[in-house]
């Protein structure tokens, strides 16, 4: 799992992201604290990009999956951002429909039968008590999402993209655009929606299923409004240091929590300013995980 983060300024953009990554081995979760998930877009760039849930498709890594892509964006340059990512969301289709082909033939084999009911009798058109398992772990493992963000040097407007791929899709994702001053955390975002907003959505959804709401969705919003930690805007070193807050919190709060430490290691920041290419704020050192150990 991971907790990853952008935020669109005026002055450029600001991307983040732990280094935990997760393995469900057969003796349960196993927890790797030096994984990359933010990566610049070529050398000497304009251009980076942030990913959350898979961490690799198949026999190729993200690593690599980049390296070509910046490759074709040196051979035939970008008009603009949105171009960048109509381009990436086109590879990732392709590399996740063929990496992944059987697991997303079974997926769609269970996603054609009718949801396990304990209360009814077996029945062929319904998956049983072990494929539902099944399909869940595959509803959630097969999601991959990744942000584009940067400028090109036609225009030097900073903009940012989020692109998700999920098994029920059966072609590229549409690309969408993050406005700007807005910010957006994926993976685990939970933590930083409880410490932004007052709750998070699944708190919302357990009280407005719960029979106890009797309001609408906007009345809701409405009570909730009021306690939101709305901020101005921000310049571009401040908002470095609230992508940073933000997700320091998430892996604090995993932390000391009795839930998985899905979040951790060290933290990621980079910053792409309209004046300058890409620079870290942070990032690992190579021996990162050797010093870690002694």
């Amino acid at each position: 799992m991971t907790i990853a983060a952008c935020y669109v300024s005026p002055e450029g953009i600001v991307l983040g992201a732990d280094s935990t990554a997760s393995l469900n081995a057969a003796g349960g979760f196993h927890f790797f604290n030096h994984n990359q998930k933010l990566f610049e877009l070529g050398e000497d760039a304009t251009l980076a990009i942030v990913t959350w849930g898979l961490g690799g498709l198949g026999g190729a890594s993200y690593r690599t999956l980049f390296a070509q892509f910046s490759d074709d964006l040196q051979l035939t340059p970008p008009a603009n951002v949105q171009e960048v990512a109509d381009r990436w969301a086109a590879k990732l289709w392709t590399e996740y429909s063929s990496s992944l082909a059987s697991d997303l033939m079974r997926f769609q084999l269970l996603d054609a039968k009718k949801d396990f009911d304990p209360n009814a009798a077996p029945a062929r058109d319904a998956r049983t008590d072990v494929e539902q398992e099944e399909y869940s772990e595959l509803s959630r493992n097969l999601i991959a999402g990744f942000c584009v963000g940067g400028y090109v040097k036609a225009d030097r407007k900073p903009r940012a993209f989020e692109i998700i791929v999920r098994p029920t899709q059966s072609k590229a994702s549409q690309p969408t655009e993050i406005g700007l001053h807005e910010h957006r955390f994926w993976g685990a975002p939970s933590m930083t929606h409880r410490l932004i907003f007052g709750c998070d959505s699944a708190f919302l959804d357990r009280l407005t299923n719960s029979g106890k709401w009797k309001g609408t969705q906007e009345e809701l919003q409405a009570v909730i409004g009021p306690g939101v930690l709305n901020h101005p805007i921000l310049p571009i070193r401040d908002a470095i240091d609230f992508v940073h807050t933000c997700i320091y919190s998430t892996i604090k709060a995993m932390k000391f929590s009795a839930m998985a430490q899905i979040c951790g290691g060290p933290i990621e920041l980079a910053v792409i300013t309209t004046d300058r290419k890409f620079r870290w704020v942070r990032h690992k050192d190579w021996d990162a995980a050797v010093w870690e150990n002694g």
